[in-house]
């Protein structure tokens, strides 16, 4: 067990005070802080403290004994790379609209399309409300709201998507291909009528949140059609202590919010709008997934020690995630044999192990090797120790 520095990514749509207020600094951040990275991602590696001011990079530290590290679950299943990253995303503007390839297409994709050959599953766990844009409404649904915004050339996008074989696809298709030359008057003229149906206050709540939050969305990036495929994605306000899980192929738009995030440990992205960095709308129509729903899930309560353990569901391999709410009794974190990265939340906690014990502040960090004795975990009231394993 190694006491490990986690990165902080600075994007532009990153927030200057949400993890300045977890990691109690008093003063908001001179730059947008986005990302809290916790893992051995090649882009952003923890830094292992070894003891005597020495430091390496936790992939370094990984690769020089993979087998004790990762333990031989997830070698015969992932290989020599840690499957899982564990990350703090906190946003003040609105992530890109984009999707995840699953393995096969990261694999026979066109050279250069992405960087690995590495599904790359996700999950949030708000500690903040959050709202994002995740999976597709259904086609009926979806041309409803639009036919009825009563823009021509959106109802004209809509029919001609209605014949076709997947309609919601192909209404995807039809919106991510309008001419260039003729985006900004088409994406002005739909917010345009989703101001006034805003204005006129004749929907249900529900869907005037999710109206207005597009229009948030149009102020940070005017004239994008992104702004148009939002409304045919489902609008999610996502409150503290449940998971969203995204698998492959679903499209999604993280807006605003703090989150926990756990994913499979690759970078491969598609995306199709709200950003400056480059697009590739063809593989994105390859690859989404326009049938699977995001949903919220409850956490299961296990039943270990006089502390609180939540188990956050997921459906992917690549990783599992648990939740520890710890007190003076020691807890039994339920990792043994695996792997695992652990980053705390709200005040102190002391992670032991065999005879080691580290105390974690707030945003402090911990690697477990496969190696090592089972570990258990004490705090105060109101701690909190996230816990990112691999499920083998």
């Amino acid at each position: 067990m190694h006491r490990i520095q986690p990165v902080i990514k600075d994007y532009a749509w990153g927030s200057h005070v949400a993890l300045a207020q977890l990691a109690g600094r008093e003063q908001p951040s001179a730059t947008p802080e986005a990302e809290l990275w916790v893992g051995a991602h090649e882009a952003g590696p923890a830094r292992v403290d070894l003891g005597d001011g020495h430091f390496c990079g936790l992939d370094e530290h990984i690769a020089g004994d993979d087998e004790r590290h990762l333990g031989i679950g997830s070698l015969d299943a992932f290989g020599r790379r840690l499957p899982f990253l564990l990350k703090i995303l906190a946003a003040d503007r609105a992530l890109s609209i984009q999707a995840h390839p699953d393995a096969a297409r990261a694999a026979s994709a066109p050279e250069g399309v992405y960087g690995d050959s590495w599904a790359k599953p996700e999950a949030w766990v708000p500690l903040t409300e959050c709202e994002a844009f995740a999976g597709s409404l259904p086609f009926d649904e979806a041309s409803a709201l639009l036919v009825g915004l009563d823009v021509p050339a959106l109802t004209d996008l809509v029919d001609q998507a209605r014949g076709a074989a997947d309609p919601a696809h192909a209404l995807l298709a039809a919106l991510l291909h309008v001419p260039a030359d003729d985006r900004a008057e088409f994406v002005a003229a739909v917010v345009a009528a989703v101001r006034a149906l805003v204005d006129a206050g004749s929907a249900d709540e529900a869907t005037a949140r999710a109206l207005s939050t597009v229009l948030d969305v149009h102020e940070q990036f005017p004239g994008d059609v992104g702004v148009v495929v939002l409304l045919t994605m489902r609008h999610l306000v996502m409150t503290p202590g449940r998971s969203y899980f995204i698998g492959a192929g679903v499209l999604h738009s993280f807006v605003h919010g703090t989150t926990i995030e756990v994913l499979a440990n690759s970078d491969n992205v598609v995306r199709g709008g709200l950003t400056p960095k480059e697009t590739n709308v063809e593989e994105l129509l390859t690859i989404v997934d326009v049938r699977t729903p995001v949903e919220a899930q409850e956490p299961r309560r296990l039943g270990d020690g006089d502390g609180s353990t939540l188990h956050h569901p997921t459906a992917a391999p690549h990783f599992e995630l648990f939740e520890v709410r710890p007190n003076e009794t020691p807890t039994a974190l339920p990792i043994g044999g695996a792997p695992a990265v652990m980053l705390a939340l709200d005040a102190p906690v002391t992670v032991r192990c065999g005879d080691e014990a580290i105390r974690l502040e707030r945003l402090e960090c911990v690697w477990s090797s496969a190696s090592d004795p089972d570990a258990v975990v004490t705090g105060v009231p109101g701690s909190r120790l996230f816990v990112a394993s691999v499920d083998i």
